[in-house]
């Protein structure tokens, strides 16, 4: 019993140690942070410059798979196949358009905070248009000693785009292929889909409401629905928004709300919260004056 005891503590002291060198190594150095901060400026230029180089050099796919993490062996499997397949392109497409929107939409990329947290950095960019403004905010590492970007944040989602693919996984996972859940969203998405092309969007709005409760997880269902909404007229946009504030709190939704329905108040609150996450006020003030829109 008391070898047994004794190998149990070895065992703890070891893992211990392990643990402790592993959040050591993990912590930036000033070294770190300050090629990071050169590597965060570099990239807001690229975007204004229309220059690809700076994202294609620096974004590390391994680093981001590693932040698909908390996820069973089968996810991981079949994370892996469609990395390889389809989402390590995506995400490339996903990098490049926020520069090819910038430059065809005459807009600028404009650094507004840059937060070392423990092993990692995250910069807040703001990106304006001629009348709407948005947020962009990239995840940086450092990657065999060299800054790296390895994850995007759109606060109109609310989510890193690895919590997407993570979601989307354990959804998947807990819906398999031949699930009544799984079918009915795959089959109401489809028909939605046939609608609109045929120029009924009106039928391809009400499909979307068919969707399983279960898959309808993130903005992403609530963005569709308002925006086959929006070229319906003021009633049906009205109607949806409202049925959409009741199931769906995030902030932007929260926003489209307060804005369409001229509730100053509570739009005053929505602006207060986005300030404190942004970590800026005084062009996010001159933004609402101007009446610019987020979008």
């Amino acid at each position: 019993m008391q070898k047994s005891t004794s190998l149990f503590f070895l065992l703890l002291l070891v893992l211990s140690c392990k643990n402790s060198d592993k959040s050591e190594f993990q912590l930036l150095t000033e070294e770190e942070k300050t090629k990071i901060e050169s590597l965060s400026h570099r990239l807001i230029t690229s975007i204004n410059e229309f220059d690809f180089s700076v994202v294609n050099n620096h974004w590390s796919n391994e680093a981001f798979k590693e932040r698909v993490s908390n996820i069973t062996g089968t996810q991981k499997s079949v994370f892996e196949h469609i990395f390889e397949k389809d989402l390590k392109r995506t995400i490339k497409v996903g990098n490049l358009s926020i520069i090819h929107l910038i430059n065809s939409n005459q807009g600028k990329a404009s650094f507004l905070k840059l937060e070392h947290l423990k092993d990692h950095s995250e910069l807040t960019l703001l990106l304006t248009f001629n009348s709407s403004f948005n947020f962009l905010k990239y995840r940086f590492q450092i990657v065999k000693g060299k800054p790296a970007l390895c994850d995007f944040y759109q606060f109109a989602d609310n989510l890193w785009y690895s919590e997407k693919i993570i979601n989307s996984l354990r959804l998947a996972s807990k819906y398999k292929a031949f699930s009544s859940n799984r079918r009915e969203a795959n089959l109401a998405l489809k028909l939605s889909e046939e609608r609109l092309i045929l120029g009924d969007t009106l039928e391809a709005l009400n499909y979307l409401y068919d969707i399983p409760e279960s898959h309808q997880t993130g903005n992403w269902l609530t963005f569709k629905k308002l925006n086959l909404a929006q070229s319906l007229g003021d009633t049906i946009y009205s109607s949806v928004l409202v049925t959409e504030f009741e199931n769906n709190k995030s902030l932007y939704v929260k926003y489209l709300y307060h804005l369409y329905f001229s509730d100053s108040s509570d739009l005053e609150t929505v602006y207060s919260i986005l300030s404190k996450e942004i970590g800026e006020s005084v062009t996010l003030d001159s933004l609402i004056s101007s009446r610019s829109y987020w979008e």
